[in-house]
């Protein structure tokens, strides 16, 4: 059966977590924390031990064995952090980050789940027509932590530009206006470089909730240690490298043409960009998120969920929300008569 990571307290036995508060590991039960130090160190120590323990199976579903109560843990193919169903321990999947998917980098949560929720319920409060039934069943519970896999790329080469400027000058005089357009060829070079450029690395991930809470402060990665993930859920990638390095390409030439085209001085700016990357880069990184699913009662005619995420670093929220219907049909009436009365009262002082 695959190992599984526990993060034990050197002090009681207790299980460790990754507190985001104060970037520590932490102990449920005696309180005892641990720094980064600490963290990475016992994760490379446990890493070596679970691969040697490691035996030869197929990566569909899983089953494990709990470190602590010894239940039984089944996950599917892309679960690389999760609980104990029955003791709710913490567990590391550690054949789920072997070296062909360990990740380059991780930025550890920022934020716990009371500044996530508060973070949440702050976003909410802004939504004027949001259904009351809303605010009475979303529960705190219903908020998880969660690492999702994302491609990184970073280019940098020399790009030219080649193309037509047009300079359109009008002068005026008692007579006549006269236009003069100038045409000159420009010719563009230079150094240039594109970082940063994301796309997600599993194929179930929402791509509106994940683009809707970006950007991630990636100059705060730090090396991956499995025990930044002790205490959330973690998924592993299943979208290939291959799959991504064209379509980041293709946006980073993009975005080179937009920066060698800049019209600036000339009233259009015509022609064709070149960039052949000398150097590109292109990195897989486990990225914190709070995921929410709203379910709508059963007195609710829609039953559709609503899902949502808060960015586990900024605290930036992104989801779509239940709309009372009744509320904004009011307002609607309301603003739609005050805006009659106002044009009734200007015609009344026209005339």
């Amino acid at each position: 059966m695959p190992p599984t990571i526990t993060f034990k307290c050197p002090s009681c036995g207790g299980f460790l977590t990754f507190d985001p508060e104060g970037q520590r590991f932490k102990c449920a039960h005696c309180s005892s924390d641990f720094d980064e130090a600490t963290l990475v160190e016992l994760s490379e120590k446990l890493e070596q031990q679970a691969r040697q323990d490691e035996p030869a199976q197929e990566p569909h579903l899983r089953t494990y064995n709990c470190q602590m109560c010894g239940a039984q843990i089944v996950t599917g193919e892309t679960t690389a952090a999760t609980r104990c169903y029955y003791c709710h321990q913490p567990v590391v999947l550690a054949d789920r980050m072997d070296d062909e998917f360990r990740p380059d980098g991780v930025i550890p949560f920022q934020l716990d789940k009371d500044e996530a929720e508060a973070s949440f319920r702050s976003h909410v409060k802004k939504k004027w027509f949001v259904d009351k039934a809303f605010y009475q069943t979303a529960r705190r519970e219903d908020f998880s932590g969660v690492y999702y896999p994302y491609w990184c790329g970073d280019f940098a080469g020399e790009a030219t530009f080649d193309g037509t400027g047009q300079r359109v000058t009008t002068t005026s005089t008692p007579r006549e206006i006269i236009t003069t357009t100038s045409y000159y060829h420009v010719h563009r070079k230079g150094n240039v470089s594109v970082r940063s450029l994301m796309r997600n690395a599993l194929k179930s991930a929402n791509r509106k909730l994940s683009d809707g809470v970006a950007p991630y402060r990636l100059d705060e990665i730090k090396p991956f240690a499995a025990g930044y993930l002790s205490g959330f859920l973690a998924e592993r990638r299943d979208i290939p490298k291959e799959a991504v390095d064209f379509d980041l390409l293709g946006e980073a030439r993009s975005h080179v043409h937009d920066m060698m085209s800049d019209s600036t001085g000339f009233s259009s700016l015509t022609g064709r960009t070149e960039f052949v990357p000398e150097e590109a880069k292109i990195s897989q990184y486990l990225l914190p998120a709070w995921v929410m699913t709203y379910q709508p009662g059963k007195q609710q005619k829609d039953q559709t969920p609503y899902y949502y995420m808060i960015n586990g670093q900024t605290g930036n929220v992104c989801g779509r929300f239940p709309v009372n219907k009744g509320k904004l049909l009011l307002w609607s009436l309301v603003l739609g008569a005050a805006v009659a009365a106002l044009l009734m009262l200007g015609g009344a002082l026209l005339w």
